[in-house]
């Protein structure tokens, strides 16, 4: 364990036996596991990055003291590709910033920190049968059939605000000629919750990208917010830490989006008739990787292929 390492472990153990924590209680509070803190406070092992900035965050002032040094954790959700580079992060960083000033962000102030874990009485698991429904629900909602194609662009949520760079003012104009330009193709959106309290948000859409992919990324920040998920969790995305949704979050509001864009009545009739999927996602404005993903998940697949089993006989 180097010095910086062992200085942090230290700290961490200071506090909390001068606030009676014991160790599992520590790790319901911050986030990081009873056996990863034995081991660190046994000297027989460091942190992780994420275990580093989550005891960072919790010892709050006594870092400065001990001048630790501490990455700061962006308040926002990066919905980018795994190859973006540093300078498209940071001038999505002041675009966030920008709007931080613009709309006046609140934070909760809650007991539990922010990149904590939820508990596991406090998180949902939803059935595929479940989000079918919910999205039949929503489209339903909007009016649409299921005959009907759907555009997200045109989707209006109560606290939810959609910008792209160039309706945002005042941004620097090599901000923008980045993001739309160079950096334009290594990031799809980018949300910021606006007032914690309130469930506000508001959400960047890269307008540079196909329309297809457009939809179903800005779909999936919107059942986030509808799903009331939380940024809980840490992500290093290029060179900057920021907040991401939990792994189950993820799935659950792409599998919605997607579900959302081709409903499954429509599904399970294409594979009915044959139609192959670049015709499905023409007609509902998708990409044909989204219409086979829905068919793999609906269990379609082997009928879509055209696969027939059977047992040989002698």
């Amino acid at each position: 364990m180097d010095a910086t390492a062992k200085k942090l472990i230290e700290a961490l153990q200071r506090k909390r036996q001068a606030e009676g924590y014991s160790l599992r209680q520590l790790s319901a509070v911050i986030g990081v596991s009873f056996s990863s803190l034995a081991r660190m406070e046994r000297g027989e092992g460091e942190p992780d990055n994420n275990s580093r900035i989550r005891i960072l965050e919790w010892l709050g002032e006594d870092v400065e003291a001990l001048g630790l040094p501490f990455e700061r954790v962006a308040h926002v959700h990066f919905r980018a590709s795994k190859n973006i580079d540093s300078k498209t992060i940071h001038a999505l960083l002041q675009v966030a910033n920008f709007l931080e000033r613009k709309f006046g962000i609140k934070r909760t102030t809650v007991s539990r920190p922010m990149n904590a874990p939820l508990p596991e009485t406090s998180r949902v698991i939803l059935s595929k049968h479940e989000m079918e429904a919910m999205a039949q629900t929503f489209r339903k909602e909007l009016g649409l059939n299921d005959l009907k194609s759907l555009n997200p662009l045109k989707i209006k949520i109560d606290g939810v605000t959609i910008l792209t760079i160039g309706q945002i003012e005042s941004l620097p104009p090599k901000v923008i000629a980045h993001l739309e330009g160079p950096g334009a193709m290594t990031w799809s959106a980018m949300s910021v919750p606006s007032d914690e309290e309130r469930d506000t948000w508001v959400i960047v859409r890269n307008e540079q990208h196909q329309l297809v992919r457009q939809h179903v990324s800005l779909l999936e920040e919107f059942w986030h917010i509808l799903l009331g998920h939380k940024l809980t969790k840490i992500a290093k995305v290029a060179d900057v830490y920021g907040r991401t949704f939990e792994e189950n979050e993820e799935h659950d509001a792409f599998y919605l989006a997607a579900a959302t864009l081709l409903p499954e009545s429509i599904i399970r009739k294409a594979v009915k008739e044959k139609a192959d999927t670049v015709k499905i996602a023409n007609a509902y404005g998708t990409s044909p990787e989204l219409a086979e993903y829905r068919i793999k998940r609906l269990g379609l697949w082997r009928e879509y292929k055209g696969k027939s089993i059977r047992l040989e006989t002698s």
